[in-house]
């Protein structure tokens, strides 16, 4: 995958000199990794990881704090899972992007220190360092100050925990994974995950299929005695990373490959799209978001939270945004800026890569490049918290 330069352009409105940014927020994706479903050729994907002497420069001025030690099946094992050094170089370049749009610009301050931010992650290797790396793009001549990477929120930065935060929780992604939109759809689509699994079975190891996470059930059908069907998201994250690569087999097309990528995206957004579901999945780190919105002032100019691909989709239906095109690639990267008028109100405005992406609620037809806080505030405290889901037909 090529290094990506992202053009804030997108972000430019007529009427900006009428506002003025008190807040960044940034919510990224790791940058490239290794499969997190086991391969056979660990030496190949070994080669690929980032040298310790590159790993130990890049965390020179971060100290990681956490309570415990929290585990997840998709921080993968051994070389599996784990940030490249192509990685490595992409999140760098998201740090360089930041500081060319909020520093260099003076947008959002004319000298930006260490001290000035705050640093969240989830507690997996891989975005650690991808944080460690973008610190690196923004920081070209190095921290003046240590910097504190909190990994405690780790367990709601994604929506989905092990695990889960609730039994409630569990059982609505079963429910949905059982509705018959689903089920027809995986149903036509089972004979390409059968035959992408097939193709891919040279490569998988001995517990690759322990290796399922996510918000998918089971593939409906039958199963062959002989094969077991890899879930959609291990389907799209193999074909990827060896797509990048050059390594898929002549019998998965690239049509294959968009496909299975395409219906691992849909089951994401079905699933979280359900309100009650984005509440019960996200609403935690939506929360923790706009507190510090709203103490801005007392709090920093700018946030970051180093997530995955799930954070990102969780927060765009959380926020009702608008979907992109496709699915959230590495190092992609959600933006809220804290916008403020001269009167004193204020705004949240939404971008994905530099484009600006509108929200739009259950309860209103209007389409927000701009909503107000307290607007937003007051939905998402709302929609979707019942005590209990709504009944969901899965006859």
């Amino acid at each position: 995958m090529a290094l990506f330069r992202t053009s804030f352009r997108a972000l430019a409105t007529t009427d900006d000199s009428s506002y003025r940014l008190k807040q960044v927020q940034i919510i990224h994706r790791h940058g490239d990794r290794t499969p997190i479903t086991p391969l056979k050729d660990e030496a190949y994907w070994s080669q690929l990881l980032i040298s310790p002497n590159i790993l130990q420069k890049i965390a020179q001025g971060t100290t990681v704090q956490r309570e415990k030690i929290t585990t997840h099946v998709a921080g993968g094992r051994g070389p599996f899972g784990q940030l490249t050094s192509l990685g490595l170089l992409q999140m760098v370049q998201v740090g360089m992007n930041l500081r060319e749009r909020y520093v260099d610009s003076n947008v959002l301050c004319d000298s930006l220190q260490a001290t000035d931010l705050l640093v969240f992650s989830t507690d997996f290797p891989r975005t650690i360092q991808s944080v460690q790396g973008l610190l690196s793009g923004l920081f070209p001549d190095g921290l003046d100050t240590d910097i504190t990477i909190d990994v405690r929120p780790s367990s709601w930065m994604i929506p989905d925990p092990m695990p889960r935060f609730t039994k409630e929780q569990e059982i609505l992604e079963q429910q949905l994974a059982r509705t018959p939109t689903v089920i027809e759809r995986e149903t036509a689509l089972r004979p390409l995950a059968l035959r992408v699994t097939q193709a891919l079975h040279e490569f998988l190891a001995d517990d690759a299929h322990d290796a399922a996470f996510g918000v998918e059930g089971e593939h409906p059908g039958e199963v062959s005695i002989e094969i077991q069907p890899l879930a959609w998201v291990q389907l799209a994250e193999i074909t990827k990373c060896l797509a990048v690569r050059s390594l898929l087999p002549s019998s998965i097309t690239k049509l294959d490959q968009e496909q299975i990528a395409a219906h691992a995206a849909w089951r994401w957004f079905q699933t979280l799209s359900h309100p009650r579901m984005a509440y019960l999945g996200m609403h935690r780190l939506v929360q923790q978001q706009l507190q510090l919105m709203t103490c801005a002032a007392e709090t920093s100019p700018m946030i970051v939270w180093s997530g995955h691909d799930s954070s990102l989709i969780g927060l765009l239906c959380a926020y009702r945004l608008e979907r992109p095109s496709t699915w959230p690639e590495y190092a992609s990267y959600l933006c809220l800026e804290l916008l403020e008028t001269k009167a004193g109100e204020q705004y949240i405005r939404f971008s994905l890569n530099g484009e600006v992406l509108k929200s739009q609620w259950e309860d209103d037809d209007e389409l927000w490049d701009k909503i107000p806080l307290e607007m937003l505030q007051q939905k998402v405290s709302t929609m979707g918290a019942d005590t209990q889901s709504e009944s969901i037909t899965t006859d």
